[in-house]
């Protein structure tokens, strides 16, 4: 068979440490969630525990933005046009949720917290890059 009549896609390496990245990601924050509902089933522990789940939950979305980073992460890797979509979901989702809700960074601003400022900021912008270099992939074609 002719290689010119079956080409195959080769994936650029930036495809393979965004996936990577974002699915490990995806992987930890789930793994969190799932430790914060283990927890709150234990019942009443220490408050401090029990009050810190709260915004744990609700700054994942209650484990739907970590399942987010892994279905971006794969489709991404399977070189669908969906990655493009769920990565602007996930960054909007996060602004989103940033503005109306108690976060963690939230926390940070209002304490000063310099280190994690700078943390969640840069989040931000490899998000956002991801969302641009998705963006020129799928103009480009290599997206399906």
């Amino acid at each position: 068979m002719n290689s010119r009549q079956n080409p195959k896609k080769k994936r650029p390496l930036w495809i393979w440490l965004i996936s990577i990245f974002y699915f490990g990601f995806g992987i930890s924050g789930v793994m969190a969630v799932a430790m914060a509902l283990v927890i709150k089933a234990q019942g009443p522990g220490p408050a401090g525990e029990v009050e810190s789940l709260g915004p744990l939950m609700r700054s994942s979305l209650w484990g739907v933005l970590p399942a987010a980073n892994m279905a971006g992460a794969a489709a991404l890797f399977m070189l669908k046009k969906t990655a493009f979509y769920i990565f602007s979901c996930l960054l909007a989702a996060k602004v989103i949720m940033q503005l109306l809700f108690e976060t963690p960074m939230s926390g940070a601003l209002s304490e000063g917290n310099t280190e994690m400022i700078l943390g969640y900021g840069l989040g931000y912008i490899i998000l956002a890059a991801v969302c641009i270099y998705t963006w020129k992939l799928k103009n480009s074609g290599l997206l399906k």
